[in-house]
C-alpha cells in the first residue's frame, strides 16, 4: 500500500507566455530552493489547481497583452481556494503596458510587486525572502 505523496512546499506557480522566460526563470528559482511547476497561460494553472494541485505563490509573467492575463487572476485564486500571493515580472520594455494593466485591475485587495525580467537569482531570492519562502 502506497501513502499519498506528500507536496513539497515552497510550490510556486510559474506563469509565462515565453518559453524561454519560463525556462531560464524556473532555473534561478530551482537554484534558489523554490519548486515550481510552469505554465504558459493562468488557463493551464486554473485547470492544475481544479484537479487538485496547490500552490503557495504565482509568478505572472506580464507582457504587451498584460490585461487579460491580470483579468483571469481572480478566476485563480478562485479554482486554489485561496488568496495565494502574486508575483509580477515584466521586461523594462513592458513595464507601461504591466502597470497600465495592474492599475485597471479590479481585483481589490492586492498589492503588487514587479520584478524586473529577466529576473537573477538574486532577485528572485529577494522578491520572495520575507513571504514566508525559504530561499
Amino acid at each position: 500500500m502506497t501513502s499519498a505523496p506528500t507536496l513539497r512546499q515552497n510550490r510556486i506557480a510559474l506563469v509565462d507566455s515565453d518559453a524561454l522566460q519560463r525556462l531560464c526563470t524556473g532555473s534561478s528559482l530551482k537554484a534558489i530552493g523554490l519548486d515550481h511547476a510552469s505554465f504558459a497561460h493562468l488557463h493551464g494553472l486554473i485547470d492544475a489547481a481544479r484537479e487538485g494541485r496547490r500552490f503557495d505563490a504565482i509568478l505572472l509573467g506580464l507582457h504587451a497583452d498584460a490585461a487579460p492575463v491580470v483579468a483571469l487572476i481572480a478566476d485563480a485564486w478562485s479554482a486554489l481556494g485561496q488568496r495565494v500571493h502574486v508575483f509580477f515580472m515584466a521586461h523594462p520594455t513592458e513595464l507601461p503596458h504591466a502597470r497600465e494593466a495592474l492599475s485597471r485591475s479590479a481585483v481589490s485587495g492586492w498589492r503588487s510587486q514587479m520584478i524586473l525580467s529577466p529576473a537573477s537569482d538574486a532577485d528572485l531570492r529577494a522578491a520572495f525572502h520575507g513571504k514566508g519562502f525559504h530561499a
